[in-house]
């Protein structure tokens, strides 16, 4: 596992509980830092690459009384549908389980229509300037808000 995800074992079932799946550790670094300032209560875990998060999520969703995810949020930049393939690929599961997933782009626009079939809740950009990239992170904070279920029961 990622040294992030070793801090699973410190969240408290009382916040909110963000993973990510990323293919490029600095990136999930500059996340981790993003997602605290947007929401200092939630508990962020980089998983991983895509092929490591698909076992750590299969793990997560199979085991019983284990702590899963409130959000998971997909950003593989390795190649242009690595992302909605992943999403393809867990979807099932995580709607089963009421988890939204979102996507990040480098072209929302153009790889929205995609991204959502394959199963993504919303598609955000990836900016590479830093106060565009906290900003676009704080709305997925937000959509998770607006959106979930899970948050307002357990505020």
């Amino acid at each position: 596992m990622p040294a992030v995800f070793g801090t699973m074992t410190t969240i408290s079932a009382d916040e909110p509980f963000f993973v990510l799946v990323d293919d490029h550790i600095h990136s999930a670094r500059m996340m981790r830092r993003a997602v605290r300032e947007a929401a200092h209560l939630a508990q962020f875990a980089w998983i991983g690459n895509a092929r490591r998060a698909e076992r750590t999520l299969a793990r997560l969703f199979d085991q019983r009384g284990a702590l899963r995810p409130d959000l998971v949020i997909v950003d593989l930049k390795s190649s242009s549908d690595a992302t909605a393939r992943f999403i393809g690929g867990v979807w099932n599961r995580l709607n089963a389980a009421g988890v939204p997933i979102v996507a990040l782009s480098d072209r929302p626009d153009g790889d929205r229509q995609t991204l959502m079939e394959s199963g993504a809740d919303a598609v955000f950009e990836r900016h590479h300037d830093l106060d565009a990239y906290r900003a676009e992170i704080a709305d997925i904070v937000s959509f998770w808000v607006r959106e979930t279920v899970t948050w307002p029961i357990r505020a």
